[in-house]
């Protein structure tokens, strides 16, 4: 995928602590990952064996280790191919907007729409148990939540002054747990109307916005 670069300042995709796993992958090492994430997203984590993956991208087991080396291999590329896009989409929905407050309308609802995808939350909880108890795969993990919070606290300072986006970390820290909590909360719910939850969270944002430009 292509790298978004946007205004100066912006984070762009070179930034980001994951990376998309495709144009390094061979074409039978790609069908053998999109075979994962349909298990994944279809049938869930335990439901992730070499036998499954083997059969539903029409590879023999041995090539699978040929490409990945083992299971946890094939689950690091698998964790930056599950959270790569959905990545790029935030970076791609607020790096080129005007800096103010059409910068902050945009990232919000970007965020309204990344938790309405519910078969990537799907995934991406069903990955979350497993990233945690792997040492190398949590410090990714970890790394992808500063740079969302970089992302946030710059798009909502509404400028392109990096340093500008210091007094909304924390705002940031909360618009992160909020998106994650939501699309949790969609996944048991899918009738559950995101809609007020955001609007309530512009106006909070624009109170917070004031609040700080009052001093």
């Amino acid at each position: 995928m292509a790298e978004e670069d946007g205004a100066a300042g912006a984070i762009d995709t070179r930034d980001l602590p994951i990376r998309d796993p495709y144009p390094h992958l061979s074409p039978t090492a790609q069908r053998i990952l999109e075979a994962a994430i349909r298990i994944l997203e279809r049938d869930g984590f335990n439901a992730l064996t070499f036998e499954a993956i083997a059969a539903e991208s029409d590879e023999n087991r041995a090539s699978i280790r040929y490409h990945f080396g083992s299971k946890a291999g094939l689950i690091s590329v698998l964790v930056d191919a599950v959270m790569y896009d959905g990545s790029v989409d935030l970076i791609s929905a607020v790096a080129h907007t005007e800096a103010g407050e059409q910068r902050r309308r945009a990232l919000i609802e970007a965020h309204r729409e990344v938790a309405q995808r519910v078969h990537e939350y799907t995934a991406f909880y069903d990955l979350v148990p497993h990233i945690v108890r792997d040492p190398e795969l949590r410090e990714r993990f970890r790394q992808l939540f500063v740079w969302y919070r970089e992302l946030d606290s710059w798009a909502l300072s509404g400028s392109d002054d990096p340093a500008a986006g210091d007094p909304y970390r924390q705002l940031a820290t909360l618009t992160t747990a909020m998106l994650d909590g939501l699309g949790l909360q969609l996944l048991a719910d899918p009738d559950f109307d995101l809609r007020p939850a955001f609007d309530l969270w512009a106006r909070m944002v624009c109170d917070y916005v004031e609040r700080i430009a009052a001093g």
